[in-house]
C-alpha cells in the first residue's frame, strides 16, 4: 500500500496521489471508456451530459466488469481503508466525465456534499467528517490547461456552502450544481492546483471545494474516472 498523509488529508480535505495505476491498467481502463464514448458499448441509459453541457456517463460499473474490478479502484480501496478510519470501505457511486479538446465549459466551484439532497442540500448542514471520500483518476496526464482538479484547502471543515443550480435542471443526473458567489465565499487566492500523470489521482473529503476548468488544448483530451467510498453501507 501507498504511504499516505491521514492528518494532512484530515488538515487539507484532500490530497494528490501521483500514481494510483500503472499504464497498462490504465490503458485497459480507457479502452473500455472510449468504447463507451463511442458507442460500441450502450450506456445511453445514464449517458447525461453534466449541466447539459460535458459529457458524462453514470455508473459505468453497470455496463462493464472492468469499472467493478480494476488496479486503481483496488489501491484506492486499500488508501480509503486508511482515511475512513474503516476496515471495509464500501463503493458507493461512479462516473465517468469527458472533456474534449476544445470543450470549454467548467465544473464550477462546489462541494460534493451539496448533492446529497434535492435539488441541493441545504446551505448550513454538517458535513460529515469521515463518511465518504470521492477519487478522482486521470486517463490523461492533465494539468491547467486541459482541466486538473483545483482545491481550496482546509474549507471541509466548516458547514456546507450555499449552492444552487448552475446548469441543467433538478434532474439528479444532469444538473450541476456550483457555489454561489465564490469569490465571496471562498479565499481563491488559497486554491491548489493538482496536475497529474495518466494514472495519478486526487482523493477528497464530500466537503472540500473544488473546480475544473475546460479544456482548452486542441489536442489532449481529458478522460476523468471517479468513483466514490463510504465508511458505511448505505443500504443499512
Amino acid at each position: 500500500m501507498q504511504q499516505i498523509d491521514v492528518e494532512r488529508f484530515r488538515r487539507d480535505g484532500f490530497l494528490a496521489i501521483p500514481k494510483l495505476a500503472g499504464a497498462a491498467a490504465v490503458a485497459e481502463i480507457a479502452r473500455v471508456y472510449d468504447a463507451m464514448l463511442g458507442g460500441e458499448i450502450d450506456v445511453s441509459a445514464t449517458d447525461h451530459p453534466l449541466g447539459l453541457t460535458t459529457r458524462q456517463i453514470m455508473i459505468p460499473s453497470a455496463y462493464h466488469s472492468i469499472f467493478r474490478d480494476n488496479e486503481a479502484l483496488g489501491a484506492a480501496r486499500d488508501i480509503a481503508r486508511a482515511l475512513l478510519g474503516v476496515p471495509d470501505p464500501k463503493p458507493v457511486f461512479d462516473m465517468l466525465i469527458y472533456k474534449e479538446p476544445g470543450q470549454l465549459a467548467t465544473t464550477p466551484w462546489h462541494q460534493d456534499y451539496s448533492y446529497a439532497e434535492m435539488p441541493f442540500t441545504p446551505a448550513g448542514t454538517a458535513i460529515p467528517a469521515d463518511e465518504y471520500v470521492q477519487f478522482w483518476v486521470a486517463l490523461d496526464d492533465v494539468d491547467e490547461k486541459n482541466g486538473c482538479m483545483h482545491f481550496i484547502p482546509g474549507a471541509h471543515r466548516a458547514p456546507l456552502l450555499d449552492h444552487y443550480i448552475a446548469g441543467g435542471d433538478a434532474d439528479y443526473s444532469q444538473r450541476l450544481l456550483a457555489i454561489r458567489d465564490p469569490e465571496a465565499a471562498l479565499d481563491l487566492d488559497t486554491a491548489v492546483a493538482c496536475p497529474l500523470k495518466a494514472g495519478g489521482a486526487t482523493v477528497h473529503n464530500y466537503g472540500t471545494p473544488h473546480f475544473t476548468s475546460g479544456n482548452r488544448t486542441t489536442d489532449r483530451p481529458r478522460r476523468a474516472y471517479i468513483f466514490n467510498f463510504s465508511s458505511r453501507d448505505p443500504r443499512a
